[in-house]
């Protein structure tokens, strides 16, 4: 017989402690996002362009369901990587607020009531909008190159996905959230969502779990730019200071 050596194999109470240490920094992450929101709140902060997004995403699905105005919302926002690439640039700012096949509408506005206005209070207008405008354009440009290469490489997509619309604001919103939580060092949140949309994307291999976790590593890679960018700056001034 084989004899195995127990030291090799994890202590289930080792495993439960670093699950319950983890749970506790998530709910303590958790609760300090829900109290620095409440401050930016009572400081007189408000998040009108979270507002107005919402907004519109309500207003493009009542005139989605309009026969006169589904056409011109049509030749406006309805982006995929079949079309001429000029023809999906131009659509793609307008496709975040287009409803799509798998979330409701009022899914998408709760979503994006949520993530850019929590993202908004706390970190402002000009970066959510700086970092979900990038995220939305490398996705769905990544995504149109992978159906482009197809099988040629791991994570190509087939031809079949090219008419799939582009995910709307589930893009902006996986970028910004991510953003926000590593801006935050929410490490132990942000290591969640990566989790989640990574066996997503495995699960479901089309172009939706694609986009989602190149917007995701969009938002990471901009928290990370604007943190060497501050210690730069940091450095700088202490420099200045000395001489």
């Amino acid at each position: 017989m084989v004899a195995y050596d127990r030291s090799r194999i994890a202590d289930p109470e080792a495993v439960l402690s670093a699950i319950r240490r983890y749970l506790w920094r998530l709910l303590d992450e958790l609760q300090s996002l829900l109290r620095d929101v409440g401050a930016a709140w009572r400081s007189g902060r408000r998040p009108w362009l979270a507002t107005l997004a919402c907004l519109l995403i309500a207003g493009v699905y009542g005139a989605w369901h309009d026969p006169q105005s589904h056409e011109a919302l049509v030749k406006v926002g309805d982006a995929y990587a079949g079309q001429p690439l000029n023809v999906e640039l131009v659509r793609v700012p307008a496709s975040v607020f287009l409803p799509t096949f798998d979330l409701p509408w009022w899914a998408a506005a709760i979503q994006v009531a949520a993530v850019l206005g929590i993202a908004e209070l706390l970190l402002g207008r000009p970066g959510l909008t700086l970092v979900g405008g990038l995220a939305q354009f490398a996705s769905t440009m990544l995504a149109r190159v992978m159906i482009i290469y197809g099988a040629a490489v791991h994570i190509g997509l087939p031809l079949s996905q090219a008419g799939i619309l582009d995910t709307g604001p589930s893009g902006i919103t996986t970028a910004i959230g991510a953003w926000l939580l590593a801006r935050r060092h929410a490490y132990a949140t942000l290591a969640l969502l990566i989790a989640v949309l990574t066996v997503a994307a495995f699960v479901q291999p089309n172009i939706d779990g694609r986009e989602h976790e190149t917007a995701m590593f969009v938002g990471i890679i901009a928290a990370l730019l604007q943190a060497r960018v501050a210690e730069h700056r940091q450095r700088r001034v202490k420099e200045l200071r000395r001489a």
